[in-house]
């Protein structure tokens, strides 16, 4: 008798248990606009390093088009042509994905890309007995967005998004510009009011502060580019602002460093003739493409920051350069301070494929970045991917999109 009223009584719980589940309501997944950037929350943040974490799983991909610049002066048939820019069918898309904590925002970027480019133009090759710059067609690859804070307006592209930071050439002879000396790629904010945060990660300036690490490389001798296996770096990404023109900062219209100190500093003498430092005993090809200040602390670097690497000491620690198909870099590395500080970056590169993180505070509390203290609001956004581009005016750039906060 006691095991049958235990069973009734099991029975009785078990009925309740079902008919109680029967008024629970299905959870419904989040609604997302995939013409959208969306922000989800995550309880617990990405590490940013490049290497994409489960967090990112259930983040949604915005694949942003973009389209080609291609206005080098070297070919008129493509000076100031923006019907490439305009028409956003470049063969290479970006895709973005972004989540959020309580604090802290972070966004995952993929793109593919045949080489990772370390080479500035300004790199230094001691190859033929005295130093050269040999590279000249070269830059790095690079990602950048730029969020309007607030109203813009610019003339001649009052578009409220990346066209109002529009680069073209000015054949000075023809249509004296005010902003550049003589024939110039005009690096021209357009901005007649506003301003803009603008994030510029830089492979070759800032993105390797605080490391960078290769397996399995093949470096191509004369570009020095990595053509396959893993190249992974952490640093910074360049934060900084674009407003209006002013006659202080030259043909840099209109784009200005956030307050504080910037990561990277160059790597030449005062005359330009020879690099401030090398490295003596370069581990690696990844180690090589890189001088730190904490490198130079630690007595791993020969030079002097008034006279430079002497020659006798660029002939003995040359060829340990050269055997690893690397170059002596253009920029420094130094942690940044301030404003300028607030982009942490981490990047890999594996056989073909970027994915570059970038994570920093919702609300910075500095008056010269956007901060995201309304998530019912939408922030504009445009993208701009670089692949190696000579002094920058060669790249891709995207219409406007927007980001929004799924909470």
């Amino acid at each position: 008798m006691k095991n049958f009223n235990f069973i009734l009584i099991a029975l009785a719980i078990l009925t309740f248990t079902v008919s109680c589940k029967k008024d629970v309501p299905p959870v419904t997944p989040p609604s997302y606009d995939l013409t959208k950037l969306n922000a989800i929350k995550a309880s617990t943040a990405p590490t940013v390093d490049g290497v994409v974490d489960g967090i990112w799983a259930n983040a949604p991909i915005l694949t942003v088009a973009i389209g080609e610049t291609g206005n080098p002066p070297n070919d008129p048939s493509k000076i100031n042509n923006c019907a490439g820019c305009h028409a956003y069918n470049s063969a290479i898309t970006v895709k973005l994905r972004a989540v959020y904590t309580a604090t802290d925002i972070y966004i995952l970027s993929e793109w593919s890309d045949p080489t990772a480019s370390f080479t500035r133009n300004g790199s230094w090759s001691f190859a033929s007995g005295s130093w050269a710059k040999p590279n000249t067609v070269q830059s790095e690859d690079r990602i950048s967005f730029y969020w309007p804070m607030g109203a813009t307006t610019g003339d001649p592209y009052n578009t409220k998004g990346c066209m109002a930071k529009c680069h073209m050439y000015w054949p000075q002879e023809s249509d004296p510009h005010p902003h550049a000396n003589g024939d110039a790629i005009v690096d021209d904010a357009w901005l007649s009011a506003g301003r803009a945060d603008l994030w510029h990660s830089k492979a070759a300036r800032a993105g390797a502060v605080t490391s960078a690490t290769g397996s399995g490389l093949t470096v191509d001798p004369a570009s020095h580019e990595v053509t396959a296996g893993t190249f992974s770096m952490v640093g910074y990404v360049d934060d900084t602002y674009v407003g209006p023109w002013s006659g202080t900062n030259g043909e840099d219209g209109g784009r200005y460093g956030d307050a504080g100190t910037a990561a990277a500093s160059h790597n030449r003498i005062a005359d330009k003739s020879r690099p401030k430092w090398m490295e003596k005993n370069p581990t690696d090809f990844a180690d090589a493409m890189f001088i730190t200040k904490a490198e130079i602390d630690g007595g791993e670097c020969v030079g002097d920051a008034t006279t430079g690497v002497s020659d006798a000491d660029a002939a003995l620690y040359w060829p340990k350069y050269a055997a690893l198909n690397a170059i002596v870099c253009e920029r420094i590395h130094v942690v940044p301070t301030g404003s300028r500080a607030d982009l942490t970056f981490g990047a890999t590169w594996s056989n073909g494929t970027w994915k570059a993180e970038i994570g920093r505070k919702l609300n910075t509390g500095h008056d010269d970045d956007i901060n995201y203290t309304d998530f019912l609001k939408e922030y504009l956004f445009n993208v701009a991917q670089f692949d190696n581009s000579r002094h920058g005016y060669e790249h891709r750039v995207s219409p406007n999109y927007y980001m929004k906060f799924i909470q």
